[in-house]
This record gives structure tokens, sequence and C-alpha cells, in this order.
């Protein structure tokens, strides 16, 4: 079971609330948010921060994958490491329906890049055959950082850097994304809206699963270990969206 008290559901439904009205509000102020993406040409004139802003923004949220993989493995080893059984299950599930509804609503929503509405301004020039609003890096990245900082209990060193790495990885890919021109900041806080949004939906669902199914102890163990390489699969096909 996710055990969640009421009031802390109820702190993460209104924080995503919250920012999904931020957003439509930098959206109706778009001279805002154009301003911010046009000082960001700054960065394709400096190579060295240009690359690293396309190194994260292509592999940090693989890196978070990969880093729930090293966690789930060592937690076989070292007691201390162990989490709630269905932790991990309710990362993925919280990534998955995150990375969906994200997805699905750009394709509704269909707001434009910022390299098509502001060409011959940006330094940006590539195209793209997607839509803008929500950022996927953003509700994917979050989608998988968040969970795990908010609902990881353990108090030991390792969770706690491990939470600090996930959720720094997962700022500076939502930060990449404004920086190489491909989002607007309203776009960035819309996908992290998405991602707390569906944090208290996978609880919900997760917790489900578990009643009906009756998931002892045994069979979570052998769950944890699956979704160790679940983990690695995920990081290696995150590469490649």
């Amino acid at each position: 079971m996710i055990v969640i008290p009421q009031a802390k559901a109820t702190m993460i439904f209104i924080s995503s609330i919250i920012l999904f009205i931020v957003a439509l509000i930098l959206w109706k102020h778009q001279q805002f948010e154009s301003n911010i993406l046009i000082q960001c040409n700054y960065f394709f004139g400096k190579e060295i921060y240009l690359h690293f802003f396309q190194f994260i923004s292509r592999y940090g949220t693989g890196i978070i994958s990969m880093l729930f993989s090293v966690l789930i493995f060592l937690s076989f080893q070292k007691k201390q490491l162990e989490h709630n059984s269905t932790l991990f299950m309710f990362i993925i599930l919280s990534f998955a329906l995150s990375s969906i509804a994200g997805d699905l609503m750009k394709e509704i929503v269909g707001r434009a890049r910022p390299v098509s509405e502001l060409a011959g301004v940006l330094a940006q020039t590539e195209p793209s055959g997607t839509y803008s609003f929500p950022s996927g890096h953003a509700a994917k990245s979050m989608g998988l950082a968040l969970p795990f900082v908010i609902m990881a209990l353990n108090k030991d060193v390792i969770t706690k850097i491990s939470k600090f790495i996930a959720l720094l990885l997962a700022t500076l890919v939502c930060c990449s994304r404004i920086a190489l021109q491909r989002h607007y900041l309203s776009d960035v806080l819309a996908g992290i809206s998405v991602a707390l949004f569906f944090i208290v939906i996978a609880i919900w669902i997760v917790n489900n699963i578990n009643r009906r199914r009756n998931l002892d102890e045994l069979k979570l163990a052998k769950l944890n270990k699956r979704l160790g390489f679940i983990f690695i699969g995920l990081a290696i096909f995150l590469i490649y969206i």
C-alpha cells in the first residue's frame, strides 16, 4: 500500500491546479515568455552551455530511470535501502499516466512551438513536427522524479542523495527545454502540473490493484526485480523520444 495523508494529497492536487493556472496566465501574457526565450539566444553563442543543455534534454530523464534501477538492485543487498514494496510500481504508473496525458493534451491544445511563432528572432531554427503545450519532457522527467521525492520515506543517506539527484536532473531537464528554445515557460509549468496531478491518481490506482490482487511480499519482491530491468529499458527508450 502507498499511504499518504489526506492533507498531503490535497496539497499536491492544489499545487497542480495552481501551476496550471499560472501557466495559462503566462500564455495569455506571451510577451513575457517571448522575452525569456530571446534572452536564451545567449546559450547558442556559448558552445559549452549549448552542449550541456542538449545532453540534459536528451539523457536527463533516462539517467533518473537508471538511478531508480540501481536503487532497486541495491535494496536486495542493503536492508536499509528497502522501500515500500509498491513504491517503484507507483512511480512507473505515475510516469506512464503523466506521459500519456501530457502527449494527448499537447495534440488537443495544438500550440505552436516557439520557433514557429518567433521565427527570425530566436537562435533556434530547427522546426518540430509536434506541438508545445504542455512540455512532454517536463511531464516525463517530473513524472519520474516527483513521486520518488514525495513518497520515498526512508531516511538513509543514499535515499536522500537520490532524491536530490532525481529532482535536480528533472529541474535541469525542464530548464533545458526553455534554454534550447523548444518550449515556453508556460509549457514547462503545465508539464510539471500534469506530473503532480497524476501522482494522486497513481496512488489510488496502485492501492486498488493491491487490494484486488492481494499481492503478498514475495510477489512484490519478484515484481521489484522485474521493475529494476524495466527502469533500465525505460532509460534506453527515453533516449530516442
